[in-house]
């Protein structure tokens, strides 16, 4: 072989080898992109990597996403008491709040008896209007009558009172008189006898008014009732005044 075509030879060969070299240096280079153009999209990069509003981006504190750094925990079971384990379901009724307690008697039966009403006793007289003195005067009054309030049910109880009329105490303006029941026209049960006129009083007449007593009870039926019953006292209800003039029969004896 010729020098020329030895030295042609070993020129092929290192050629070959430096191909061989170079290519596999290309293959793992980059290739040169095209020219990169955003738009109107402010938030795309020409790696194609969408970066979402308010991400932290390259340029956050770790460097990488906006995204939380560690495993994210999944979100409590929706409909269960976390306090009761994953997967348990709640115990009906729970959380219910404890139910109330039931009122104490003395309570409603102060209730029953702040709403009750009794009747104001009218009065009445025989002659009325005007008698006379020595002169048996009947009495007699309405609302002498037996009262009961609405009966009260709250829960397992129910109250009611009941005021029974006892007396009927008569201002006559010359005295006082006590009756046991309500009187009549006829007199036979209450009546009074003046024993002076009305004429120093104002206005020429006694004022006369009737005041009914009831003994009021209380009555409580049901498994909440703290006691059966009792009783609450007198209550009276006065009348308003009612004016009697008492004249002086006048005689004349023949001489």
């Amino acid at each position: 072989m010729s020098p020329r075509s030895s030295r042609r030879r070993h020129l092929v060969l290192g050629g070959l080898v430096s191909t061989a070299l170079v290519t596999p240096l290309l293959a793992a280079s980059p290739a040169q992109a095209a020219p990169c153009r955003l738009g109107s999209n402010r938030h795309a990069s020409c790696n194609k990597t969408i970066h979402e509003p308010g991400g932290g981006g390259s340029g956050g504190p770790s460097g990488g996403g906006g995204g939380p750094s560690g495993p994210v925990e999944p979100p409590a079971p929706v409909g269960l008491d976390p306090n009761q384990g994953v997967g348990v379901a709640p115990v009906p009724g729970g959380n219910a709040a404890p139910p109330a307690a039931a009122p104490a008697t003395a309570d409603l039966v102060a209730q029953a008896q702040a709403s009750a009403v009794f009747p104001v006793p009218v009065v009445h007289t025989a002659p009325k209007g005007k008698t006379f003195v020595r002169l048996r005067t009947s009495l007699w009054v309405d609302g002498f009558d037996t009262v009961r309030t609405n009966p009260i049910t709250v829960g397992a109880q129910t109250i009611q009172l009941t005021g029974a009329p006892a007396t009927v105490t008569w201002n006559l303006g010359e005295a006082t008189k006590t009756c046991k029941d309500a009187g009549s026209e006829n007199g036979r049960t209450c009546d009074y006898i003046y024993q002076r006129s009305s004429a120093g009083q104002p206005g020429g007449a006694y004022q006369v008014t009737a005041t009914i007593t009831w003994d009021v009870t209380w009555t409580c039926g049901g498994d909440d009732c703290d006691e059966p019953g009792g009783n609450l006292g007198p209550n009276a209800v006065t009348s308003q005044a009612s004016p009697l003039v008492v004249g002086e029969i006048q005689t004349t004896t023949g001489q």
